[in-house]
């Protein structure tokens, strides 16, 4: 087991930041829609590790380099091999004045090309206000090199500034500190230059861009919302409790936030993803606008990142759960603590139990996908020739908590392991560890408490492949109630249904709900006898399904009525379908809409009327998933 734990070396970079490392940025950039292009210059301060070092090594993937300079010098460089997912190595040779001097600058001009997998121009029929076109970045996971030359791996952290240059009608924004901007001409052919600051060291795949016709509305203290103009209003309630998710995770952690600025910026609707946590800057998807709030505590996770995955970072992409593990961790506790505190008392543990449920049920589905035997199944995955994108699933998010909510029960409850979550941030702040450095730690944590946990069967737990070797047992009374109404339902029991069956209910009980009906209608077809058009049309009216803006509900409610054969949905489902092109919605819906005979042409006609408004990426699943690639 430990050579795995304990593995320091990214295969998944050619950097070597162990001889040579950059560690601060300077970038000038200039962006260009027309071209779809991001053209500058990278500087990278280096400080040399090893003794003797001949070169400094950086990742690239799909760029144009025109020119290298090392202390002011044209530098000798060399770009190896290419590779599908790691790109190209770009290697300058060090000189002896470079290895002479304390942090040689490195300076590279380049330019991005349209084939970037970091970036996504999207004209302006993909956006909200339909009138000028946007462009954002996604660097997550090794995808930064083909924004700019770096040492692609979450081991070299760096800080930086930089100058971007964008048409006058646009407004840029990076995971940084803004510092301003100055403008250049006039509305039409002028151009606006924006500075940043980020003194916080960061990996590369935390490092983005946004460029679009941008306003904000300020939130809180530290938080302002942007988004289009016609979108921002609304963003800005349903994200206004985010400077609340940070005091409570200030509490829990026991460290301060320490990035200054936590902004939260709401993406065009052809957004394909669900939420990055740059620092500064959370990217959301506007499927979380439901009206209401029900869902703006998707971003307690992107807050809880903060702290867990951002200020300490996992080594490398074997040791992912560092990061999400801990942060499904502090974003449960920062809701129990919510919860609590709007009912006036102590955190509610019963909100995260219920989560965890949720949870848990998610990891199942994800293992018997993958395969209970797959590596990608363990903890620490062997990652050497694969993409980190391939490995990715709810395995890191999942078993990891599960793993860390069974050693809460091994150090006695869980105001002790708040107490060793403190001294864990504590010590790992600012820097990146393996899963060995965190087994290490909780182990002397432990010893120095005189707290028994020996019983820990770590290779189980670290490396075994499947399910967690050790069933969690949770307190399900939110989720008791929801599954027991179900059933009535499904038992034919009508009478007495009533909207108090379900008051009180927040977005999880409705999804609890929804999906205990979609699992049993799917187990046994002979249950759908039990839930009639006039049966639901009942449903319907007491707990309104239908006219929620609630993307989650939609999705689950929808999918339910489609299984049911009910044709007076298919109205609804093509509206949340031209609505919004979040793939984790637009996918299942289709692929249900295309397996329903009567109705496979609705479903063809409306993705080829709206092809367009959909992101690349997800355009190209949806015509697999419609047998038309």
């Amino acid at each position: 087991m430990e050579p795995r734990i304990s593995n320091r070396v990214d295969a998944c970079s050619r950097a070597v930041p162990d001889a040579a490392v950059c560690t601060h940025l300077s970038l000038q950039w200039e962006v260009d829609f027309a071209s779809q292009s991001i053209s500058g210059r990278a500087e990278w301060t280096v400080r040399l590790g090893t003794a003797g070092a001949s070169c400094v090594v950086l990742d690239t993937k799909s760029l144009e380099i025109s020119s290298v300079t090392l202390c002011g010098v044209a530098a000798e460089y060399s770009l190896g091999d290419a590779h599908d997912a790691f790109g190209q190595a770009l290697t300058v040779q060090l000189t002896a004045e470079a290895r002479a001097t304390p942090e040689p600058k490195l300076v590279i001009a380049y330019k991005t090309t349209p084939r970037s997998s970091a970036l996504q121009w999207l004209p302006k029929e993909l956006t909200a206000g339909q009138s000028y076109p946007y462009l954002f970045t996604q660097c997550e996971a090794i995808h930064a090199r083909a924004l700019l030359p770096c040492q692609d791996t979450p081991s070299a952290k760096f800080s930086y500034d930089a100058a971007v240059t964008v048409p006058a009608w646009a407004t840029a924004l990076m995971s940084a500190i803004g510092k301003g901007s100055k403008r250049k001409g006039g509305e039409s052919e002028g151009t606006s230059t924006f500075y940043f600051e980020q003194k916080v060291v960061i990996p590369a795949y935390l490092l983005c861009l946004a460029v679009g016709h941008l306003q904000s509305r300020e939130v809180g203290p530290r938080t302002s919302v942007w988004s289009e103009p016609s979108v921002v209003d609304a963003a800005a309630y349903e994200f206004a409790e985010a400077d609340d998710f940070i005091v409570a995770a200030e509490r829990i952690t026991g460290q301060e936030y320490v990035w200054g600025r936590y902004d939260i910026l709401c993406l065009p609707p052809s957004f394909p993803f669900g939420g990055m946590e740059n620092p500064c800057l959370t990217f959301v998807t506007p499927t979380l606008l439901a009206g209401d709030r029900s869902l703006a505590n998707v971003v307690a996770h992107e807050v809880a990142h903060s702290w867990t995955g951002n200020l300490i970072t996992n080594h490398t992409w074997e040791h992912f759960w560092l990061n999400e593990g801990w942060t499904v961790w502090l974003e449960r506790k920062i809701k129990a603590s919510m919860a609590g505190a709007k009912a006036g008392g102590p955190p509610d543990m019963t909100y995260y139990d219920f989560d965890a449920i949720s949870g848990w049920k998610h990891l199942a589905d994800d293992v018997a996908l993958i395969g209970n035997d797959h590596p990608f199944t363990s903890l620490s995955p062997p990652l050497r020739d694969e993409d980190p994108d391939d490995a990715f699933s709810s395995v890191p998010y999942e078993k990891g908590f599960n793993l860390l909510n069974y050693l809460t029960s091994v150090v006695g409850g869980h105001d002790v392991f708040e107490s060793f979550a403190k001294a864990y941030i504590a010590r790992f702040k600012y820097t990146t560890l393996t899963t060995a450095d965190f087994k290490d730690f909780f182990c002397e944590w432990c010893a120095g408490k005189g707290i028994d946990a020996a019983a820990v069967d770590w290779e189980a737990w670290l490396t075994g492949t499947g399910m967690p070797p050790v069933t969690p047992h949770f307190n399900n009374v939110h989720g008791e109630r929801c599954v027991s109404l179900a059933d009535l339902w499904l038992a034919g029991a009508t009478d007495g249904r009533a909207a108090s069956d379900v008051a009180g209910w927040s977005s999880p009980h409705y999804i609890s709900f929804l999906e205990h009906l979609l699992t049993r209608l799917g187990e046994d077809q002979a249950l759908v006898q039990k839930l009639p058009l006039e049966v639901v049309k009942l449903m319907d009216e007491l707990y309104g399904f239908t006219p929620t803006k609630n993307a989650e509900i939609r999705l689950r409610w929808q999918r339910l009525c489609i299984m049911l054969r009910l044709d007076f949905i298919v109205p609804h489902v093509v509206d949340f379908l031209k609505e919004q092109g979040r793939m984790k919605f637009v996918r299942p819906l289709y692929r249900d809409l295309f397996a329903w005979q009567s109705q496979s042409k609705v479903a063809t006609a409306t993705f080829l009327d709206r092809e367009a408004n959909y992101h690349p990426i997800c355009a190209k699943m949806l015509k697999q998933d419609l047998k038309l690639a």
